[in-house]
């Protein structure tokens, strides 16, 4: 793991030690400093989730990615840190319940340190774009927290963790997962899944997401989504538009070519 590589990265200058505060700068600092984005999806390309890939795509490149990528590179991370970081599969709780699958990813992270006093478990996640968790929460039943206008709570029921996000306009399931650890053999074989399979929603539509400050900016393929301090706006953009406001938002230059959402315009 390029730790020091990372650490500049994300402008983090330490300490780093396996201890909560160190756990909820990285998080922070990590949101803050990489996009959620499909483009490599987009422009037709593959996702790798190998972690000498990712720091290249992440560290090298400048760039960003989903949930695989993120958090495969933020377990890293933790575990050169010292922590305890297990990964687990999550269903997106989105559309038809029988169409959930185990397409994201999370970490349960526990400190087993010298340094703590008791065990202790956080649920961390770097990779659920603008809506998700911008600080680790507790990793325990009822467990909440208030973060840049949005309120988070995680519940047990019926065998499952659940992650709820609540806003000015109600609450709603983000996902659910169960604790079974992951291994690399499933991550892998859920990114083939989310990244290839036609019927995904990273290949039917392309979106960049971002946190800064006390905003959260979401580009899907035909509309701009930000969250102001809690507060939802939404505003329709026109495919021709597009890039424009790629740019304006993240500095990012789509390709000049067709993505491959553009093949699923017009089909139903």
């Amino acid at each position: 793991m390029r730790l020091h590589d990372y650490l500049r990265r994300i402008g983090d200058a330490g300490p780093i030690d396996a201890t909560e505060s160190t756990l909820r700068r990285l998080h922070v600092a990590h949101r803050e400093a990489f996009l959620f984005e499909n483009l490599s999806i987009q422009a037709g390309g593959g996702v790798s989730v190998t972690l000498r890939d990712i720091e290249r795509k992440f560290i090298d490149e400048g760039r960003g990615g989903y949930c695989f990528e993120q958090n495969t590179l933020f377990a890293a991370v933790l575990r050169e840190c010292g922590f305890d970081t297990a990964t687990l599969l999550g269903r997106v709780r989105r559309g038809p319940p029988d169409r959930w699958a185990r397409t994201h990813m999370v970490l349960r992270v526990t400190d087993r340190s010298e340094k703590a006093s008791a065990e202790r478990q956080w649920l961390a996640d770097v990779g659920f774009g603008a809506i998700g968790v911008v600080e680790p929460i507790p990793f325990a039943d009822g467990a909440t927290s208030h973060q840049r206008g949005l309120a988070y709570t995680l519940r047990r029921e019926s065998g499952l963790w659940i992650l709820a996000m609540r806003d000015n306009n109600g609450e709603q399931d983000l996902y659910e997962f169960s604790d079974d650890a992951q291994t690399e053999g499933d991550v892998e074989v859920a990114n083939h899944y989310t990244s290839t399979h036609p019927d995904s929603i990273f290949r039917k539509s392309l979106t960049i997401q971002g946190v800064r400050g006390d905003s959260r900016t979401i580009l899907r393929s035909g509309v701009v989504t930000r969250y102001v301090n809690g507060v939802l706006e939404e505003l329709p953009i026109d495919r021709a538009d597009l890039r424009q406001r790629a740019k304006e938002l993240f500095g990012v230059e789509l390709p000049h070519d067709p993505l491959v959402f553009d093949g699923y315009v017009g089909k139903s």
